[in-house]
């Protein structure tokens, strides 16, 4: 007749572990229960469990004291690294909880690279000093993939995403177009911009495929007027630097430009004013973590600190509105 198999061993859970590990370094159970703020009686219970599921005896009782068996010795060189990892589990979360650790990793539309971004960046590193920062300012058709591959826990984008795309997108603020030109022209004098003040004037813009391109097409066609960019550009940097040499006059996103000093331009406001809104945009097959709310929240408050958290309505001046129109 042959012999019944045994049943396999039954894995121990970290509790168990935590107590095996106790015993270890106490020696004795009440040792053991002091450390783990438990009773004695626990102890001995939770030893008795985690020896009957592994099948096999771990301690020998010698002159008072638990006197580890060999495959207690062996079981212990392998439990100091699980309890190890269990700590730095826990110091971590408790650090994330608070807000003192942690990494961030953020993308933004180029136009927010010069100002809006590095603002909030600087007042969240303020309050979150120990908190690592990722940041990179790139183009939509880079910046939508950036957040639905996970490499980027929030997106402020001058464009919604696409009904279809996997990401929730919400409007947090607006921005406002401005033209910028060299303090020298004679449009620096100016109050405000028309449309037709542009003609005969060497016009840099952004692309006829971007949202702000879309929005200058609009504000000409507004005015029954229509003028094509004889420098087209794709950020708003890019444009505050052509127009700082003189090569011309540019419609650009006033946050992209905005500066204690403009170094040698002026920016004026448009006649009639030209909005456009400003949105969050993140995965949503996860929840924001803390920090990527704490740091909406200070892009939040900045833009209320400026004015601009007021969202504008869907209309003709809108990045919405050319999406769709787009489409």
């Amino acid at each position: 007749m042959s012999a019944t198999p045994l049943s396999p061993p039954v894995p121990l859970n970290l509790r168990q572990i935590e107590v095996f590990h106790a015993i270890m370094l106490a020696g004795t159970l009440s040792g053991a229960a002091r450390m783990l703020c438990v009773s004695q009686p626990a102890v001995s219970r939770m030893l008795a469990t985690a020896e009957s599921r592994l099948r096999m005896l771990m301690f020998e009782r010698v002159r008072g004291r638990l006197q580890p068996t060999p495959e207690a010795q062996r079981l212990f060189c392998e439990v100091q690294g699980i309890i190890d990892g269990v700590r730095r589990f826990n110091t971590l979360a408790a650090d994330m909880a608070v807000g003192t650790h942690g990494e961030l990793s953020l993308v933004s539309s180029p136009s927010y690279a010069e100002w809006l971004m590095p603002v909030a960046i600087r007042r969240f590193r303020a309050r979150y000093p120990e908190v690592r920062i990722k940041y990179r300012p790139l183009p939509f058709d880079a910046l939508l993939p950036h957040v639905l591959l996970g490499h980027a826990d929030l997106a402020i984008s001058s464009m919604p995403a696409p009904p279809s795309a996997n990401v929730a997108a919400r409007a947090i603020g607006q921005g406002f177009i401005e033209c910028a030109v060299p303090e020298r022209h004679p449009l620096a004098q100016a109050e405000s911009v028309g449309a037709a003040d542009l003609l005969g004037q060497t016009f840099i813009s952004y692309g006829g495929d971007t949202p702000f391109g879309n929005l200058a097409a609009d504000f000409f066609a507004a005015a029954g007027l229509a003028l094509r960019a004889d420098v087209e550009i794709r950020s708003t940097p890019e444009a505050m630097g052509l127009v700082r040499a003189g090569v011309g006059v540019a419609l650009i996103e006033a946050f992209g430009a905005r500066r204690p000093s403009q170094d040698g331009v002026v920016l004026k406001p448009l006649r009639p004013m030209l909005s456009h809104r400003i949105y969050q945009i993140h995965a949503n097959t996860s929840p924001l973590s803390a920090m990527a709310k704490e740091f909406l929240a200070t892009v939040k408050r900045l833009l209320k600190e400026e004015g601009r958290d007021a969202v504008p309505a869907p209309g003709v001046h809108d990045t919405a509105r050319v999406l769709v129109h787009r489409a």
